[in-house]
């Protein structure tokens, strides 16, 4: 008999016995759809938290800052050897083949905009270009600050779509001059020379999620060298404690790290001092997230899994029942001539087939379950605070094949021992049982 013929007869005794064949593969269906619901739960979670950081940062996002014995905040700012204006230059000169760009930045103060029919307030941050990039944010008009207008202290701005749309009334602002008057008597005269998307869940705080979008306070970004000359800030003492590096695409940060900690431990710290530069990856910070995950979705899935070697139980206990029940079918079939091997693979084809049905019911309800996960994940996003996160949900597809693969294992070990019985049988005692 051939397997064809074999898998015919399989169905047609599946068919005969639907809700015990149906009761027979709940166990592998449960357990096939608890591993895929899992699986697809941490495959989305990986590629949404990648999908999240690369629109807020990307994972070529370096965050470099000066610490002591590995602590960032507790020392005397009077005591740290900061980093100037000079030496970032020198930095970006020696590393610019391996990185896009070096930004810092620095909180200037706030003030207000009064534009004859409405006050708008706004934050100031000086920086030495690209910080724009670093928080997610896109130039939509004009340019971003680059290293150029930060080195020659030029008077220029980048100022928000919201700032634009209430305080310059929504006309083109590219050229135009404004003053910035800072809390402790600070004017800066500076020409806007870009516009940049705000966007409140990637840049906003959180009460702004709470306020009217003209009471919104956003950020005008201009070149702290500028700040430093209106101040009176000589080059040797404009210090930086943390700044940004924006490696290329191509370039490992492993290797940024250990040359940017190595550059600085040479130009700047003495040795012994305890004084170190710390830099983190935004791809080694998302790396550490995703092992962690797939050590959490593995254990899971294994857990879960353990319900098929329950299936399997209920899948031989079955088979052993249908034995008995065809004892004299297979007294018959032996009589006629059949072989034990065919008796046997008879019993194991129809056990294989009861639990790849099973697997296959499984698999289609784990995505089933991923879907109204999605949708139930998206819809609490959509209504918190962190609705920057992209809800990514992707089946995994070689679990989806291990699983099928798995179940029809299930069906071939569980289904052997009932199988080799059936073949067993001596065809005088199977045609005299009643």
């Amino acid at each position: 008999m051939n397997f064809r013929e074999n898998l015919r007869l399989a169905f047609s005794c599946v068919k005969s016995n639907k809700m015990r064949s149906i009761l027979t593969m709940l166990g592998i269906i449960i357990g096939i759809s608890a591993v895929i619901t899992i699986s697809t739960i941490g495959t989305s979670l990986k590629q949404s938290i990648a999908k999240s950081i690369n629109d807020l940062a990307g994972v070529n996002t370096l965050y470099a800052y000066i610490s002591y014995n590995g602590d960032r905040d507790d020392y005397d700012y009077n005591s740290i050897p900061g980093v100037n204006l000079d030496m970032l230059d020198e930095y970006y000169e020696d590393f610019k083949d391996d990185i896009n760009e070096v930004s810092a930045e620095g909180y200037l103060g706030e003030g207000t905009y009064d534009n004859g029919r409405m006050e708008v307030k706004y934050d100031v941050i000086g920086e030495t270009g690209g910080v724009v990039k670093t928080y997610g944010a896109d130039i939509i008009q004009g340019r971003d600050i680059n290293i150029d207008d930060s080195h020659d202290g030029r008077c220029v701005a980048v100022v928000s779509d919201l700032f634009v749309k209430y305080a310059m009334e929504g006309r083109n602002p590219i050229g135009e001059e404004i003053t910035l008057n800072l809390g402790y008597g600070l004017k800066l005269d500076v020409y806007i020379i870009g516009v940049y998307e705000f966007n409140v869940a990637k840049m906003g705080s959180q009460s702004d999620r709470t306020k009217a979008e003209k009471d919104i306070e956003t950020t005008i970004y201009i070149p702290i060298s500028y700040v430093y000359e209106t101040a009176g800030v000589g080059r040797s003492e404009r210090e930086i404690y943390y700044f940004n590096i924006i490696s290329k695409p191509d370039v490992k940060p492993d290797k940024i790290i250990a040359e940017t900690k190595a550059w600085f431990d040479a130009n700047l710290f003495e040795a012994g001092s305890g004084w170190c530069m710390e830099v983190s990856s935004m791809e080694k910070q998302l790396t550490q997230i995703t092992q962690m995950l797939n050590v959490v979705t593995v254990a899971i899935s294994v857990i879960a899994a353990i319900s098929l070697i329950v299936g399997g139980i209920g899948v031989m206990n079955i088979m052993l029942v249908s034995v008995v029940e065809r004892t004299k079918e297979i007294g018959i079939r032996k009589a006629l001539g059949a072989k034990n091997k065919v008796i046997e693979r008879q019993f194991l084809v129809e056990a294989v087939l009861i639990c790849s049905m099973g697997g296959i019911l499984g698999i289609v309800l784990g995505l089933i379950n991923g879907a109204l996960i999605s949708v139930v994940a998206k819809t609490i996003v959509a209504s918190t605070d962190y609705n920057f996160i992209t809800v990514v949900v992707r089946p995994p597809i070689t679990a989806i094949i291990i699983s099928f693969v798995f179940s029809m294992l299930v069906g071939v070990i569980f289904g052997l021992y009932p199988a080799r019985r059936a073949a067993r049988l001596s065809p005088i005692d199977a045609l005299r049982y009643e």
